[in-house]
């Protein structure tokens, strides 16, 4: 017969604890380190916790109590939840523009219109489904009334748009390069 604790056993809080106490100090082999890694290789720890704990929250309400408490830390009155300026971290509002330009909903639409323009496939290699990247033909930097114009994007393949910008840099690249790249 197999030894060991039987599926969905529970251990008490007094065993827990000896066993803790048992396992301070105690150095294992570099065989056993091994057997114990490659028995936790299999297991789902993180997704599978996370998902058992929605369901065991499926249905709580909150207490009138707890609602106020949310509703206080989201106004800035509590540390925790301290949004902008009363945030510990704020910085005065220094994120560049170029981030807020590709992170913009716009710049998204654009992305999206430039890959369904070229049937989400790279226009060097010819291969569908690999990762993209939407590249400007003339310079997002340089020409700012260009941005959000599909026909100024082109879909490459994120190794290709990588070798473009090692080949030919990331500043002023003009059309020509993209033409002898892509030929």
């Amino acid at each position: 017969m197999k030894r060991g604790r039987k599926p969905g056993f529970k251990v008490s809080k007094k065993t827990r604890e000896k066993i803790r106490k048992a396992a301070i100090g105690r150095i294992f082999s570099e065989k056993a380190k091994l057997n114990m890694r490659l028995a936790k290789l299999g297991k789902k720890r993180i997704g599978y916790n996370v998902e058992k704990w929605k369901k065991s929250r499926k249905g709580y309400k909150h207490s009138e109590e707890t609602k106020r408490k949310i509703g206080n830390a989201q106004k800035g009155k509590s540390r925790p939840y301290q949004k902008g300026e009363k945030n510990g971290s704020w910085k005065g509002g220094v994120t560049p523009i170029n981030q807020k330009i590709r992170s913009s909903l716009k710049y998204k639409k654009w992305t999206y219109g430039v890959f369904k323009r070229d049937n989400w496939t790279c226009q060097k290699t010819k291969i569908k489904g690999c990762k993209l990247v939407a590249h400007h033909i003339q310079n997002f930097s340089e020409y700012p009334e260009l941005r959000f114009v599909i026909d100024n994007g082109i879909t490459l393949s994120k190794e290709s748009h990588k070798l473009f910008h090692h080949i030919y840099g990331k500043k002023r690249n003009t059309k020509e390069q993209l033409l002898e790249f892509i030929n």
